[in-house]
């Protein structure tokens, strides 16, 4: 499918799950490499770019977050751009929500005619680009907060619960983190490309802003990993805390009978004349024994404070 945009002198071609036959097409139209061609029509899930005299090709490998069933989990989409002087091309495979806001976005400023500075095809690969990067963003900070929130939990005493849920948040961010890996090199080689670019002027700067715009992104994901690890640390130091205490009053609760138990297994002895019982008041007064050997040492545990 093709989705044609014209800007300005600027002409955005979007192809979703592009033929054969939309791809030749526009190899045609623009001289594109064949190599570029074979490019817009697979998924490679390599991010790259690679450089041509009146163009480049770009492939950006995204991190998206997805709700499924209950949980949530990092899916892989990738965009191919190829960017020219007049002309930028997008293949994808899947729906791609910040591209077509932008879509949207791009038409209504069609319509407005508002004053975007939209010179060439390198400022709408740059915006493009912005708002994609807002959409990682967005996913982070949906992230954190997921990461407060469970946060709030372990001081709550969900500390077993939340096991879980760390192990998921932390899945989330390794495949966000993965998934992104190449576009710091890509952003250095489009720096020291866009110099010499046919694009000039001012373009070097923005493509500095992305890469600044990407680098907080590479932050953003190594302050939650750093937080999740504190967390992960301090919930399994209050599971230890919370187990240890249940242990050591199971403890105390077994020392406490264990006097008891003892007692009553000395009167169960198979002998003639055991003392107490023979009395009429037998079972009562080794039951009376019995208390205040508990009572004795249940005092004892509460003045050492161990309970």
């Amino acid at each position: 499918m093709t989705h044609t945009h014209t800007y300005r002198g600027v002409v955005w071609i979007d192809l979703e799950n592009p033929t054969d036959e939309e791809v030749s097409s526009l190899v045609n139209r623009y001289g594109l490499h064949p190599l570029v061609g074979e490019e817009l029509k697979m998924k490679s899930s390599i991010a790259k770019v690679d450089f041509y005299p009146e163009y480049f090709l770009a492939v950006l490998t995204l991190p998206v977050r997805e709700r499924k069933n209950v949980s949530t989990q990092i899916v892989e989409r990738e965009i191919d751009f190829v960017v020219g002087k007049n002309f930028l091309i997008t293949s994808r495979t899947e729906t791609i929500e910040q591209l077509e806001y932008f879509g949207k976005i791009f038409e209504a400023n069609s319509i407005l005619n508002k004053e975007e500075k939209i010179e060439h095809a390198g400022y709408l690969f740059y915006y493009m680009v912005k708002k994609i990067y807002a959409g990682m963003i967005e996913d982070l900070e949906n992230i954190k907060d997921s990461i407060i929130t469970a946060e709030k939990r372990i001081f709550g005493g969900d500390e077993k619960e939340i096991v879980e849920v760390l192990s998921s948040l932390s899945r989330e961010l390794i495949d966000f983190k993965q998934t992104a890996r190449m576009h710091r090199d890509i952003w250095e080689d489009m720096v020291k490309y866009s110099d010499q670019s046919m694009f000039g002027g001012e373009f070097p700067s923005y493509v500095r802003d992305i890469r600044d715009q990407f680098n907080i992104i590479h932050e953003f994901i190594g302050n939650a990993r750093e937080l999740i690890t504190d967390l992960r640390e301090t919930n399994d130091s209050l599971l230890n805390t919370r187990q240890n205490d249940i242990m050591k009053l199971l403890t105390i609760i077994t020392l406490i009978c264990y006097p008891a138990i003892i007692v009553s297994a000395i009167f169960t002895i198979p002998a003639q004349n055991i003392p107490v019982l023979n009395s009429p008041y037998g079972w009562v007064i080794l039951m009376g024994i019995i208390l205040i050997i508990t009572g004795c040492f249940w005092w004892y545990f509460k003045k050492k404070r161990w309970m």
